[in-house]
């Protein structure tokens, strides 16, 4: 058991002339990262072939059968593309990189640890983070609690939605929302080495303010008003403006060096109703997946993301003598029809590839729209979402 053993690998890439030395002639740098959050930094939305699978017992208690861990940790995750393009652009650097997202986390699921006592069981999010030269950190929407709004928006009228916003904002106006997402963020600086860069992850907007007729999305245009995109955005909008905050205020507080990735934009253009959409619509065969971003988007998603990646990845070097090539190109989009890689650059993931016949998928089968009632009443939120079906 333990997935994050797992999806932890060191590569090399060999000692060729690409970065230069102004340490050890010949010493090849190595840098530590990990990467750790919630569905929308996992890879949740990718096809199935890309997902971790684990060896699990089958429903006969003999046979042995691959299954998706319902972590949902892609092979295709934005990170790990951006980290693809870096490690290839640093060919005489090691790279030890620690991927252990789980789709549905918390601040508090960082800590615990995860389906305790099942062939998915995770140790908790933040040891990884022990020790690490960069931590990757994608946290925050679920404590707000998005995936409330977001049922709440497709199993009930405007006027219930109007009200749950106007609830669900209030932690983010009064300062509970940014005081927690400071207290995580101070927590990793403390434990990552000394000299170490957290990158800290907002979401990207994934709906356009007017949701347009004859989308390639129709259940979710039938579903969601013109309205009810804008307060989603908004909603978003306030988180992202908050996680930069906190990014600040933690930099401040303990004296670390962070950056802030801003994907708000990232899916600009492929938002969902749009012509080639960077993100899935409600599936009713992959409920979890619903509102994620596709093979498109968490492609556009990692292009945005790299640059502040190798800024963090350059900083590293120079701590330790070296010095980083510049920004890499960005990744070429696949098409709209086409999935997600399951064997990535990197050799991602390093693990064994789910097999050709579609694998169990046990975290998968969580109804996204029936979790709240039909309709919750004027001024009443959804209920707390089951972590599965979370972003």
């Amino acid at each position: 058991m333990g997935g994050q053993a797992a999806l932890s690998t060191s590569v090399l890439l060999g000692s060729l002339a690409g970065t230069a030395h102004a340490g050890d002639a010949g010493s090849p740098g190595r840098i530590r990262i990990t990467v750790i959050g919630d569905s929308y930094t996992s890879g949740e939305g990718a096809s199935a072939g890309t997902y971790r699978t684990v060896q699990v017992t089958g429903p006969d208690g003999v046979s042995v059968i691959n299954a998706i861990d319902p972590a949902h940790q892609s092979a295709s995750a934005p990170t790990l593309q951006a980290l693809s393009q870096i490690t290839r652009n640093n060919p005489n650097v090691t790279f030890d990189v620690t991927f252990v997202p789980v789709s549905g986390a918390t601040r508090d699921s960082l800590y615990q640890t995860t389906r305790p006592g099942t062939e998915f069981e995770h140790s908790p999010q933040i040891d990884a983070v022990n020790g690490a030269d960069i931590v990757i950190v994608g946290i925050g929407g679920n404590d707000a609690r998005f995936g409330d709004l977001a049922r709440t928006m497709v199993t009930s009228q405007e006027s219930t939605t109007e009200a749950a916003f106007s609830n669900l904002m209030s932690p983010l106006q009064n300062g509970a929302y940014l005081n927690e997402q400071v207290d995580v963020y101070r927590d990793i600086a403390n434990r990552m080495a000394p000299d170490g860069t957290i990158v800290t992850l907002g979401y990207p907007q994934v709906l356009p303010n007017e949701v347009p007729e004859g989308s390639p999305s129709p259940a979710s245009e039938a579903l969601i008003s013109s309205r009810e995109a804008q307060l989603a955005n908004e909603f978003g909008a306030t988180i992202n403006s908050l996680n930069r905050q906190a990014t600040q205020l933690a930099a401040e507080a303990t004296g670390a060096s962070f950056l802030h990735a801003d994907v708000s934009q990232a899916l600009s253009g492929h938002e969902l109703f749009m012509p080639q959409e960077g993100l899935n619509g409600l599936d009713f065969l992959n409920l979890q997946g619903s509102y994620h971003p596709n093979a498109l988007g968490q492609t556009l998603i990692a292009n945005v993301l790299t640059p502040t990646v190798n800024h963090a990845v350059v900083h590293e070097l120079g701590t330790q003598g070296l010095v980083g090539p510049p920004t890499p190109h960005s990744l070429p989009l696949p098409t709209i029809d086409a999935p997600p890689t399951a064997n990535p650059p990197m050799d991602w993931p390093p693990y064994e590839p789910a097999p050709v016949s579609p694998p169990m998928d046990p975290g998968g089968g969580e109804p996204f729209p029936e979790l709240p009632p039909p309709d919750l009443g004027v001024g009443e939120p959804a209920p707390d979402p089951v972590p599965e079906v979370c972003i």
